[in-house]
Order: structure tokens, then C-alpha cells, then sequence
């Protein structure tokens, strides 16, 4: 997609088919706190805050923290640690720190099977450790699962950021100018909901998005035109290679379903910013709904 012929400039009240969007989450941990602010400030819909971090999750992500080789040690073994998972049940999750030893000289590996058995109980929401293996690296591993626990108790990471600006650009009828995603265009009707996401990210830390209004000019028409176009026909080919494919579940019929229609509505709106048609698309999409509503009759 040749970015350079889509016009956009800074002028706000001029005519304008939609805005330019890209932004950059960073994958530093963000305080609860500071999320729960920026996401008040920012007036977004309640149903994109960021849901409340589960004690068990935070257990399960500071146990992973843990793993990795083992540098610094004053000897030629190479030392790994491992976490691995033993048992749960309702009340509890029981995950083993295994000590992998590759012997330089003896060309052997041991491993310590329970270095330390790091522990959750889900009826009190709690962690606890026992230590069995005195070495020093491994009561620094303990220390570093105790310290993230309680950091991850609080704090939201990078992926949990993107969750929500990937859910909000669904509802923004987001259509990225490059197959790699990075800049999106978004249609004016949604200016409002951009903007506020552009004011959410904006209050976490290290997060920027960026905004620019786009020109309606005959280059940019032809320009959103093939990409609109693009991206209906490709989901499209898509949900018929699965429909395709042989049986397929109610669930995922119901699925690709709403993805139809997501694809129609978008198809829609551009046509109605554009004042003009975009071909058979609208046509296409509404015999692949009528054909999924056939199948979900013979489930």
C-alpha cells in the first residue's frame, strides 16, 4: 500500500473522510491505579476497562518470571531454571522450580526436580514457598517469584494494554493500511471513540497515539476503496475456505456469522462516507449469511 498518496493534514474542520491512527504500547507494567485514572479521564465505555487482575493469574505470570538460565555463577556448569506444573485442583495450584545442570566435563545433566515448590491456594488467595535447595541462586529465584507476585497483583502488562486498544479499534471499524498493522484508518463516525482511546492511552505510561485527519480528495477515495475493499473480500474468502473446510461447530458458524455482518456494516459505512458503491460486496456478503443461516438450520 503506497502510504504516501493518502493526503492527511492537520486542519480539523476542513471535509474529511476519516482519520489516520498509530500508536505505541509500551510492555512496561502500568499501575492499576494509574490505568484505572487514565481510563476515567479518557469517558471510554465501561465495557473496555480493563477487567480486575485474578491473584491466580498474577501467580501463574510471576512463576514464569522465574524461568531462564542462570549467569553470573562462578563455575563452567550451565544452570537453567524451569517451572514446572505438578497438580492443582479447586483449592490449589502446586508448580515445581526444576534446576537443570549441564555439566561441562562430565558432559551430563542433572536436575533437581524440586528445587522449590511454589504454592496457590484459592480459597484464601495466597502464595506460599518451600525452599529444598540451599544454593543461592535459588533463593533468589523464591525472592524474584515473592516481589513479582505483588507487582503483578497491581499492575497490567503490555498484552493486557493491547487487549483493550484491539477491542476498541474492532469498534472503530479499524481498517489497517498495511497487511502489518501500524497505521489504521478510522471512519469520521467514530471520531468520538477515537479520540477517546487516543486520551487512554495517552495517560498510561510509556503508551502514545496519534491522530490525523484525513483529506477527502479523488486519490484518497480510491485509495480507502481498496482497502475497504481489500480487507471485506479477504475475511470473506476466509469464512468460505472454513465453511468449506466440512463440518463445522454451531459456535464457530455463529462466529463467522457476526463476522459477516461486521464486514457488511463496515462496507456500509464507507459507502455512505463515500457516496457511492463499492461493487458486489454488500451483495456477496448477504448470500454468505444466507448460506450460514442454512447450515445452522441443518446443525
Amino acid at each position: 500500500m503506497a502510504l504516501e498518496h493518502l493526503v492527511a493534514n492537520t486542519n480539523q474542520k476542513g471535509s474529511r473522510i476519516g482519520w489516520l491512527l498509530w500508536y505505541r504500547i509500551a510492555d512496561e507494567q502500568t499501575d492499576k491505579a494509574i490505568a484505572d485514572a487514565a481510563f476515567m479521564l479518557s469517558a471510554l465505555p465501561q465495557k473496555y476497562r480493563m477487567p480486575d487482575i485474578r491473584p491466580v493469574d498474577a501467580y501463574r505470570r510471576a512463576t514464569k518470571s522465574i524461568e531462564g538460565r542462570i549467569d553470573g555463577l562462578n563455575c563452567e556448569d550451565k544452570i537453567e531454571c524451569l517451572v514446572r506444573d505438578v497438580y492443582h485442583t479447586k483449592n490449589e495450584v502446586v508448580r515445581h522450580l526444576v534446576v537443570e545442570r549441564c555439566h561441562a566435563s562430565g558432559r551430563r545433566l542433572d536436575y533437581d526436580q524440586c528445587a522449590a515448590m511454589l504454592m496457590f491456594n484459592h480459597t484464601i488467595r495466597t502464595i506460599d514457598v518451600e525452599l529444598n535447595n540451599p544454593e543461592g541462586f535459588v533463593a533468589d529465584a523464591v525472592r524474584k517469584f515473592e516481589a513479582n507476585y505483588r507487582r503483578y497483583l497491581t499492575s497490567y502488562d503490555g498484552n493486557a494494554k493491547r487487549r483493550t486498544v484491539r477491542a476498541v479499534l474492532d469498534d472503530l471499524a479499524a481498517t489497517s493500511l498495511k497487511e502489518s498493522g501500524g497505521v489504521y484508518l478510522i471512519p469520521r463516525q467514530h471520531e468520538e471513540l477515537l479520540f477517546q482511546l487516543i486520551a487512554y492511552v495517552g495517560g498510561l505510561n510509556g503508551c502514545k497515539a496519534y491522530k490525523m485527519p484525513v483529506e477527502d480528495t479523488a486519490e484518497t477515495r480510491d485509495m480507502v476503496r481498496d482497502v475497504v475493499t481489500n480487507k471485506a473480500q479477504t475475511m470473506l474468502s476466509e469464512i468460505r475456505a472454513v465453511l468449506r473446510g466440512g463440518m463445522v461447530p454451531e459456535k464457530m458458524v455463529q462466529q463467522l456469522l457476526e463476522q459477516s455482518r461486521q464486514v457488511k456494516r463496515e462496507v456500509t459505512l464507507y459507502q455512505d462516507i463515500l457516496k457511492e458503491s463499492m461493487g458486489t460486496l454488500e451483495t456477496d456478503v448477504e448470500l454468505l449469511e444466507a448460506q450460514m443461516v442454512n447450515l445452522l438450520g441443518q446443525l
